[in-house]
This record gives structure tokens, sequence and C-alpha cells, in this order.
């Protein structure tokens, strides 16, 4: 008989579950989009039914897809969004719904929150800058504005120890990475920080615990979702991670030096290191890289390839119904278009700031903008003037990463981006690094899986799993002939944002 491994990526615009042999070979897959609610100003959340029953749904199709034996399916984990706040009543029930972590609700506390614990004595602590991103601004809101519900709540948490529950672990857990990517964990000691949490008003005795062996298996599938999804009730529940270190460790990112860039909902760049530097300029997040005995640091775009849907959906109504009608990929088409632009989309400049700015700039008033259009400007000026802004936000954290003396060679890419050709080596002419490409882009499902495999004793460490599983199947040297029109066009990216953010936000 042989072994499958299934990883399930929870994000924050869909969800993918993919089935695995043990050599990182996919058997079956499925794709399910689901909403984000928008109930006011930089305000996000999901809701129950946003996000459970599609994850169910996916599971079902990806087995089936498969073809594979349900008994044979060995162990599975979540790769999970995080911080995605959950506030949990005594009998396991959601108080309301989900807080994402591109909300902005706690963006005016950060300053209190800096004044009152220090800020360099929280970055030293936590390894987290405390920006948007962080869970502590955006539980004092709750808190504050919120008071009956926080009364009502028993179990402060975030999406992977709700969705393990819900899918039959026996406790709440959480790994070193979800839990530090809350900006409320001790990179040091890997503990949960009692001063942070004193600050915050949250008891750690009603936080998940924090676990630091990778893939510990919590749980089995329950007998309900084994019934809605054709998993077997011994096929094991192994904690998996932040769907970033998830995506790391699917790209092979398990030793000193080694990089990847995911670009997909979310954004960002991760370099492993042998110790938990710090950033001067408290720009980079340092956080466990779990399971591997060493650290990551690392910078964010809040929106990244979400910027890419965002411009699909407003404004390529003809690309989607060109797509349905020829069975081809919207972002095919809109990519096909940008090529035909030259480099620089004859002066469009966009800012990807969707969702404020993190990463290199820090700035929740950031708002997205594109400037330097006249009337010659056409449609495939712009769809090229959002890659390459998406594109330029990234190289601002290759630069901070850079200031920070944190040395970067070749670069493994996932996510989207790592689908398209163009893209890919439009990333590598804008750095001037390689970039290599992996058999399987979707690293997040596939670093789930590994953990899954290391928990059921199916790997021998998550190094090996790596060694296995993960293959580089492309590579994509930089052209220097292209190297000073993106650094011209990057350096007007530059003074766009310098411009408006001295003015504008």
């Amino acid at each position: 008989m042989a072994d499958y491994l299934i990883g399930i990526d929870a994000g924050t615009t869909g969800c993918k579950t993919i089935v695995f042999d043990l050599d990182g070979h996919i058997l079956g897959q499925d794709y399910r989009e689901y909403p984000c609610v928008y109930p006011g100003p930089g305000l996000v959340e999901q809701t129950y039914d946003d996000i459970i029953p599609p994850l169910i749904d996916s599971c079902r199709a990806a087995v089936e897809a498969s073809g594979v034996p349900a008994e044979e399916i060995r162990a599975l984990s979540f790769s999970s969004q995080a911080p995605l706040l959950a506030m949990v009543d005594h009998n396991g029930e959601l108080v309301r719904p989900f807080v994402s972590w591109q909300d902005l609700r706690g963006a005016p506390y950060i300053p209190r929150l800096r004044e009152s614990y220090g800020a360099e004595k929280f970055y030293r602590e936590s390894g987290d800058p405390l920006g948007t991103n962080s869970a502590a601004p955006k539980w004092v809101w709750l808190k504050e504005h919120e008071p009956q519900n926080w009364a009502r709540t028993a179990w402060f948490l975030s999406e992977q120890e709700f969705l393990m529950k819900e899918w039959g672990a026996r406790e709440y857990w959480t790994d070193l990475s979800s839990a530090s990517r809350e900006g409320m964990l001790d990179v040091d000691t890997m503990q949960w920080s009692e001063a942070i949490h004193d600050l915050v008003g949250i008891p750690i005795s009603r936080r998940a615990q924090v676990v630091a062996q990778p893939g510990t298996p919590i749980g089995t599938i329950s007998a309900d979702i084994a019934r809605k999804t054709g998993l077997s009730e011994k096929t094991l529940l192994c904690l998996g991670a932040h769907d970033q270190n998830c995506s790391t460790f699917g790209g092979g990112a398990v030793r000193g030096g080694d990089c990847v860039m995911v670009m997909g909902t979310f954004g960002s760049c991760y370099v492993v290191m042998d110790e938990p530097l710090r950033d001067p300029q408290r720009k980079l997040v340092v956080k466990p890289n779990h399971g591997m005995g060493n650290w990551t640091i690392e910078a964010f775009s809040n929106t990244s390839a979400s910027s890419f849907r965002w411009y699909r959906d407003t404004f390529c109504e003809a690309e989607q119904i060109a797509g349905r009608v020829a069975d081809l990929d919207p972002y095919d088409i809109i990519t096909t278009q940008a090529q035909k632009a030259p480099i620089g989309a004859h002066g469009v400049t966009f800012l990807p700031y969707l969702g404020g700015a993190s990463g290199a700039r820090q700035n929740p008033d950031a708002r997205a903008n594109f400037s330097g259009m006249t009337l010659a400007t056409k449609k495939t000026d712009i769809a090229r003037a959002v890659l390459e802004g998406v594109s330029f936000e990234m190289r601002d954290i290759l630069n901070a990463q850079a200031a920070a003396g944190i040395e970067i060679g070749t670069i493994r890419l996932v996510g989207g981006a790592a689908k398209s050709a163009f893209w890919s080596q439009m990333l590598a002419d804008i750095f001037q690094r390689p970039i290599e490409i992996l058999r399987t882009s979707e690293a997040g499902c596939l670093g789930a899986a590994m953990y899954a495999g290391v928990g059921a004793g199916l790997y021998e460490s998550c190094q090996a799993a790596a060694d296995r599983a993960v293959a580089v199947v492309g590579r994509f040297e930089p052209n220097p002939d292209n190297a000073q029109a993106y650094d011209e066009a990057f350096e007007r990216f530059v003074n766009t944002y310098e411009g408006l953010a001295s003015t504008v936000f």
C-alpha cells in the first residue's frame, strides 16, 4: 500500500487542496475562491460560511480527482493565513467574523502600543515591527470597541487553531511560525510573551498551546469531516504552519542563505538565517523557520498579486468573458496584453498599496495610485504598470534586506507569479538576480503536506522532506540590457510614492 499526503492552503481569497506522493508529485488538486467582507474603509473580515464549506468541498474534489484510496492518505496539514483573528466562545463557536491580517482597524493603536511598551523592546522580543499586519493592535481595538464580544470570548485564536479543532483536533494548538506571525511570541524563548499579552489584556491560558515539533499529530479526521470529504477517520491531522512558512518550506528554504519569494495574495521575501539577527531599522520581521532549527528574516507586501486580481476583477470583464469562451486563464490574456507595452509602460506608474504599505515602507495610510497617464495611454500600458508596480514593491523589500546586511543571491519564486514566464523574467530583470522555478508553484500546499509527512514519520526530518520532494525545473537569468530601463522606472516608482507620502498620505 502506497502513502500519500494532503496539503490544504487556506488562503486569504481562496483555498487549494493538493494530494501529493512522497516525492512531491501532484495526484489531484482543487481550488475554490471565497470572498472577503469589507464592512467599512480599512476593515476586512471573513465569515465561517465564507471559509469552511469551500475548504471541505475543495478537499473532497481533490481526493476524488486523485483516485487515491482514502485509507492510503496518511496525513493532512493546513497552510493558514495569519493572523486571521478568531474570537471563540466556550462552545467552540465564533463570537464574531474573523478579522483579516489585511484589516487596518488597529492602525491608530500602533503609536500607543509602541510608546507604552517601547518600540525597540517590542521588536527585540517579538521580532515584529508592530505594524498593521500585527495582531496586538487589532486585539486592542476589539477589546475597546466590542466589549460584549470580548466578554463572551473563551479562546483568542488564529485561523489554523480554529480549523484544526473543526476537523478533529483534540485541543487548540499552534506552531511557532503562526504564533510568531501574530507578533506576540518571544522569538528567543519560543513561547508566548507574557509581557505583550499583559499589554493587550489576553491571558496566555486562553491562547492555543505553542508546539515546536514540526508536523505534530494532534488528532485524526472527525467522522463528520470524513463523511463530507471522503477521507478516512484514520487520517492523521498534523500541525501545519503559517502560509508563508509553508511556502518557504515548500520552496526548499531549509538551510542558512536559502531565499524564497512568495507572490500570491500576499507577497514576501524570506531569507533563512542561522542566528536570529534583527534589522536596525525595524522594518523586517524575524521569526522561527518552523521545524528547521533556524530563523527567517522577511518583509511583506500587503496585496502583491491581490493587486493583479483587483485589476482583473475591476477592469477586465472582457478578458474574463474571453477566457471562459476560449477556455483560457484571464491572467494569461492580461499578461499577453502587458507584453505589448515597453519596459516602463510608456511612463505609467502603479503604486500597489491597496491595503496600505508594509514591508519597506510601513505606512498604513498609503494608498494605491496610477500616475503618468495621457490620452495616448493604452490598456496594455496599464496592465504592464500593474505587474511592474507589484514587482517594484518587492524590489523595495530586497533593498531593505540588503540595508540590514542580508545577502541574497538566487531567488526561488513561488505563487501565482511563478506560473508566468513573462512575469518571472521581469522579476529577474528588475532584481538583476537569477529566478528559479520549482516543479510545483503551489509551495504552500507542498509545505503543508511535507509537515504532515514529517509528523506521520514518512520523512526523517524537514530537511530530508525538502531534499526529496522539492525540485527546481526552470531558471530565468537577468538580462543586463534591461537593467537601466527598469532602474529608471523603479526610480519613478520611488519618487511617486515619496511625493504622495509627503503631501497626500
